[in-house]
């Protein structure tokens, strides 16, 4: 399988289940069977193109359970470990078994660098996706970058990198990983990058970015969309987003769709405006030009709450998942499988994390089939 990656180093409007669901073309609609179906005639549907578990913002510490800082949220840190236990152990099971597992980034807490016991906490988190028997595909999250540098990352955490690719998952389907902290303030051991980071938010954000972290308000006088402009996100670069495009134009041409990972969201309506990508509206202009229905689905975490959203204009579904900090004792389970279909995607969801069934969009060239195929049926 190729992976397209270059190097290693409007208004959208929230939807309900049901709304999501596009209208079935004339062309796609079956025809009425006069004798209905019974148990034994009915043809089995077919099987999923692709199948995958997935889970975001894991976030695991060897700390007591802790409130977050807007004091709305019980955090359950060492809780959290036994959620991805749990999700392991469904995955496991899983009949027939998965093709693969995403992880959608911040798999230990910032708390692990404060306790000077990151490569532990790492430890204990990666020996539960070992028990995973196929590949499992890591995302960069924010607080990789605070407890490891790039470097650290790349050799500890296993498929991790390259930081952005495009790798074939299902005959005409491919999954799109993207790194939302190809500009950052927060990367360890590397000056340069952060001083890069600092330059673009400072435009942005008047406060005290260079105050040592919590010790001031840094989203003060922010308002609306600009409160994505805090330390704790990212941006990507003009190289990525130019990758980017042509890997969907290239898919466009193939008839192809894509399912996108990023650790922090890109559509506001599926998070909250402080926990979007910083230049969210060029990345979504990028997906939006490659036509209706490319970009299939887009599978974010950061926001731990979870969310949904339908961007028409793309005719995308973006799904944040929510993080199993906030599970409870009774119910310790935030994690899904994802089965791809040639009309929808299945989200079948554990704990947290609701069931959806998510329709497709027909292509540009799809579209147009059906539209002359509905003029000859007219004419006919």
């Amino acid at each position: 399988d190729r992976q397209r990656a270059p190097h290693s180093p409007p208004s959208a409007l929230a939807m309900t289940d049901a709304d999501a669901q596009p209208a079935a073309s004339p062309s796609r609609k079956r025809p009425l069977d006069p004798s209905p179906a019974t148990s034994s005639t009915r043809p089995a549907r077919p099987a999923p193109l692709a199948r995958f578990g997935a889970i975001a913002d894991v976030q695991y510490a060897d700390v007591d359970d802790a409130w977050n800082f807007k004091k709305t949220q019980r955090r359950r840190y060492r809780g959290a470990l036994d959620c991805l236990r749990n999700a392991v152990d469904a995955w496991r099971q899983c009949d027939p078994p998965l093709d693969f597992v995403i992880d959608l980034g911040d798999i230990i807490d910032q708390l692990c660098e404060a306790n000077a016991d990151s490569r532990r906490a790492l430890g204990l988190v990666l020996a539960e996706f070992a028990r995973i028997p196929q590949t499992v595909y890591h995302t960069l999250g924010n607080h990789e970058l605070y407890n490891f540098s790039r470097r650290e990352c790349e050799e500890l955490i296993p498929n991790i990198t390259p930081w952005f690719r495009s790798v074939q998952i299902a005959p005409g389907w491919r999954m799109v990983t993207l790194d939302c902290y190809d500009i950052n303030m927060i990367e360890r051991g590397v000056e340069e990058t952060i001083e890069e980071g600092l330059a673009f938010l400072s435009r942005h954000n008047p406060n005290d970015l260079r105050a040592p972290r919590g010790s001031v308000d840094v989203s003060l006088g922010l308002q609306g969309a600009q409160r994505r402009f805090l330390p704790m996100g990212g941006a990507m670069k003009a190289e990525q987003l130019r990758w980017l495009g042509a890997e969907l134009r290239a898919m466009r041409g193939a008839g192809e769709r894509a399912v996108v990972l990023t650790h922090v969201p890109v559509l506001p309506e599926c998070t909250v405006y402080g926990a979007l990508v910083w230049n969210y509206d060029e990345v979504l202009e990028v997906m939006r030009s490659a036509g209706c229905g490319t970009v299939a689905l887009v599978l974010a975490g950061h926001f731990h709450d979870g969310g949904y959203a339908f961007d028409k204009a793309g005719g995308t579904h973006h799904l944040t998942l929510p993080s199993p900090l906030h599970t409870s004792p009774e119910d310790p389970r935030a994690h899904c499988v994802i089965e791809v279909h040639e009309d929808r995607v299945e989200i079948v969801g554990a704990g947290l994390v609701p069931s959806r069934t998510l329709g497709l969009e027909p292509l540009a060239g799809e579209a147009l089939a059906d539209a002359a195929a509905a003029v000859e049926g007219a004419v006919g």
